[in-house]
């Protein structure tokens, strides 16, 4: 946890991090929890963790690396820091599968979920497959959701759809930032957020084998997006 808060850019570009989402019961401000983060099982006859992952090492060698999981929770066996984390949970575009928020299908006055100056600097989020990821900034804050392609729309029409006339109800007619299916073709998706000097950093992984290992990783704010 110390090297994901203090080096995010490092940490993200190299080890894989698989996200469990958690509720976020009140709309249109900031939600934080205790969460942990821990090593994956290895994969047989292999060290704690490692499950394919890799990095570069001295000398040109190759080093075989973990493979972690951001979870909710307070400190066990194997846990790292435990951080109070900004949550954005996951809402659906028109169902109410999984018991999510049900958008109904209007997206031009959603509510969100605040990431702002309290808590560790850390936001978690589910794991994205076909979803889009959602934020704009306010001042110092960011105001995110995070939606389920569910209900008569595919995940890219979602993704048009929040880019293009998407919003918040606190921000009627700001337009979105948004990372879905057109950045993540295959695969699954990682969004965390990293607060670096008072400032929220986005952080994307991407993953054709559930986050094992990584096939890109990215930051996508602020600014345009940097592959690390």
């Amino acid at each position: 946890m110390t090297t994901l808060l203090g080096r995010p850019a490092h940490f993200l570009k190299y080890y894989p991090v698989k996200c469990a989402g958690s509720s976020a019961p009140v709309q249109n401000a900031a939600n934080t929890k205790a969460y942990r983060i821990v090593k994956r099982d290895g994969a047989l006859g292999q060290k704690a963790g490692h499950r394919g992952a890799t990095r570069p090492g001295i000398f040109g060698t190759t080093l075989n690396i973990s493979s972690f999981k951001l979870e909710p929770g307070g400190a066990a066996v194997g846990a790292g820091t435990v951080a109070q984390a900004h949550v954005v949970p996951m809402v659906n575009h028109n169902s109410t599968i999984y018991g999510c928020f049900d958008l109904q299908g209007v997206t031009n006055a959603m509510p969100n979920y605040v990431l702002d100056a309290g808590g560790d600097g850390l936001m978690v989020t589910g794991e994205l497959s076909n979803c889009c990821f959602a934020w704009v900034q306010q001042g110092n804050d960011l105001w995110c959701t995070h939606v389920q392609p569910v209900g008569g729309i595919t995940p890219g029409n979602l993704q048009t759809e929040l880019s293009t006339t998407g919003s918040f109800a606190g921000l009627p007619g700001t337009a979105l930032s948004t990372f879905g299916r057109n950045q993540y073709p295959g695969g699954r998706a990682s969004i965390i957020g990293v607060r670096e000097g008072g400032v929220w950093n986005l952080y994307a992984q991407k993953t054709d084998t559930s986050f094992d290992t990584l096939t890109e990783s990215w930051r996508i704010h602020p600014g345009p997006a940097v592959r690390l």
